[in-house]
């Protein structure tokens, strides 16, 4: 099945490769051939037009080794908009990895991402497997240098991950791999995983700013309906929401769509989510609106989201936002710091996308 990518996003990812292509004295005109785009990038573009410009760039270049790791190097935090925003003004690593998962449609990631913690060790798992298969291996490349170089731009430095295990067999060019981690890298792993130890998800952001990260998630969250709208993932979200006290199941609002639950799954699949997010989704932020504006206790709250207890809220909120519900307090405002110019590093090493965040 080939899946389509229309979902709106941030240009960030394709102005990447531009400036990787420049650098080699290749035209932006040439990869955008094809794919309906101006060279000023000044407005929203679709994932189907994104993979466009990396089939060009793989095919002027030739695809040398290296080369997602290489435009992966060459992110910026304030390029991902609100999106960076949130994630570096979060109290904490562990808040920044929870609204940054939650809302990774804002990033322009083609890989489902999610993180696993154990007693000891957390793991951030990459699926790209949704992933054409002819641009799969830079774009994974990419991908990872983007997510160690966010990390490293939160914390101010490197973070000392313990290894990294990749689901591919090891190209002639692995220990490019090896130096971008900084850790052992391990091929032929049964999925992509990035591993750390689970103390740093407590440790304090140093531009951690409480109101501010309030008021970024909050417009994330906004941001990505707005991109939505039109879509099946809409759609599904507003019977969610007509739904509060009785959530429909996911075969109960395929029904009313008109479609099978398993057309349903694909479909949303192909936007980038799936039903169990998006009821996430909306019960989160239900739930902080209802206990940040409303005098109601947990236990209603839970209700009408349609728990059975009020302890299941409390482990999901506690997910969702590293807190407790009754912590909860309403959104105060606050105004959200623009974007600020950087530099731009093309080496792939860890230090090197970490120094110049």
């Amino acid at each position: 099945m080939t899946v389509s990518w229309p979902q709106r996003r941030a240009p960030a990812g394709i102005r990447r490769m531009l400036a990787v292509a420049a650098e080699d004295d290749v035209p932006a005109d040439i990869l955008l051939a094809g794919t309906g785009l101006s060279a000023d990038l000044s407005a929203e573009v679709t994932g189907d037009q994104e993979l466009g410009v990396a089939r060009n760039l793989l095919r002027v270049l030739g695809d040398p080794p290296g080369l997602g790791l290489r435009v992966g190097a060459n992110y910026r935090l304030p390029e991902f908009g609100i999106w960076g925003f949130a994630l570096l003004t979060s109290p904490t690593l562990r808040d920044a990895a929870v609204v940054g998962l939650r809302h990774l449609g804002l990033t322009g990631s083609f890989a489902r991402i999610r993180m696993v913690e154990g007693p000891s060790e957390v793991a951030m798992v990459i699926d790209d497997s949704d992933v054409p298969a002819d641009v799969r291996p830079f774009l994974l490349e990419r991908e990872l240098v983007a997510i160690y170089g966010i990390i490293d731009a939160l914390i101010g430095e490197p973070l000392p991950a313990l290894r990294l295990e990749l689901a591919m067999p090891r190209p002639p060019h692995g220990d490019m791999y090896e130096l971008a981690a900084g850790c052992p890298v391990r091929f032929d792993a049964p999925e992509t995983v990035i591993i750390a130890d689970a103390v740093h998800l407590d440790r304090p952001l140093p531009h951690a700013d409480p109101h501010t990260w309030e008021v970024c998630e909050r417009e994330c969250r906004e941001l990505l309906v707005r991109r939505a709208e039109g879509t099946l993932a809409v759609a599904v979200r507003d019977r969610l929401l007509a739904g509060v006290g009785t959530v429909p199941g996911m075969s109960a609002v395929a029904a009313e769509l008109h479609i099978t639950p398993r057309t349903l799954h694909r479909r949303l699949a192909a936007e980038g989510t799936s039903y169990r997010r998006l009821l996430d989704e909306v019960r989160h932020g239900l739930a902080v609106e209802l206990l940040g504006t409303t005098g109601l206790s947990v236990e209603q709250v839970a209700a009408r989201l349609g728990y059975t207890e009020a302890s299941s809220l409390i482990h999901a909120f506690r997910r969702w936002t590293g807190t407790t519900p009754r912590a909860q307090k309403p959104f105060s405002g606050t105004e959200v710091p623009g974007p600020r110019s950087t530099g731009r590093s093309t080496t792939p090493s860890r230090r090197g996308a970490a120094s110049n965040a």
